[in-house]
């Protein structure tokens, strides 16, 4: 089946995760460091490299939970604290580098959209940075019910553009939300080993993407390389 359309992950493909990881990490630090003392940022990311392996879908709440468990009531007060301290203060989206360039040859011979968990958000920022008209279908999380890694979200993002997903690239950067969902339904997958996820691994051939790559530089030819037929 042609390819016609891409699908971009939000976070870790479109926006520069970095200094909100930065300041997710700050937080949990200080939060963790109520219950275990002299937890450091060592501490977290060795939990947080746990979480991944695993698959946890919430690798916070994984690493706070190490650490309660099992004390579900400290465990939610010590998950709500972080969410209260990091939210006023969550650095401002960022355009992911090299984008523009990227999406620019993308566009030359396919039609682009948005498949991720961020808002309308997202939009005004491609607006602000002038790169909203190279995405043909702005739908975003506020449009949709449900959300990865629900196999569900994909198909219907797929239908909202008026393609079937056999049409489709998915282009993200965690294996457990991005490609296994995508590879259900039959689109083709390319991930990007950027940001916490980046050293997450398929545990079996059926979750492999079907091209990686190290950062967003050069995604158009990958994007070119998963569209060849098989």
């Amino acid at each position: 089946m042609k390819t016609t359309t891409v699908l971009l992950d939000a976070g870790g493909v479109i926006l520069d995760e970095s200094e909100d990881e930065k300041s997710r990490v700050k937080v949990a630090v200080d939060i963790l460091s109520e219950v275990v003392p002299g937890y450091s940022s060592e501490m977290l990311y060795r939990d947080l490299n746990e979480a991944i392996d695993g698959f946890c879908p919430n690798v916070l709440s994984y690493a706070i939970w190490k650490h309660t468990k099992p004390d579900l009531a400290l465990h939610q007060r010590l998950y709500e604290e972080f969410r209260s301290r990091w939210r006023p203060n969550r650095p401002a989206l960022r355009i992911m580098p090299g984008l523009r360039q990227e999406a620019e040859a993308i566009a030359a011979n396919f039609r682009i959209g948005i498949a991720g968990q961020y808002g309308k958000e997202i939009l005004d920022l491609l607006q602000d940075e002038s790169l909203i008209d190279l995405f043909t279908y702005r739908f975003t999380q506020d449009d949709f019910d449900i959300t990865k890694p629900d196999p569900r979200y994909l198909e219907r993002i797929a239908l909202a553009c008026g393609v079937v997903p056999g049409e489709c690239i998915m282009v993200g950067d965690r294996v457990d939300n991005d490609i296994i969902p995508a590879r259900q339904i039959g689109m083709r997958t390319i991930l990007i080993r950027v940001g916490l996820h980046r050293y997450q691994q398929p545990r079996i051939p059926s979750e492999m993407p079907d091209v990686e790559i190290e950062s967003i530089k050069g995604l158009a030819t990958a994007v070119l390389e998963a569209s060849r037929p098989a």
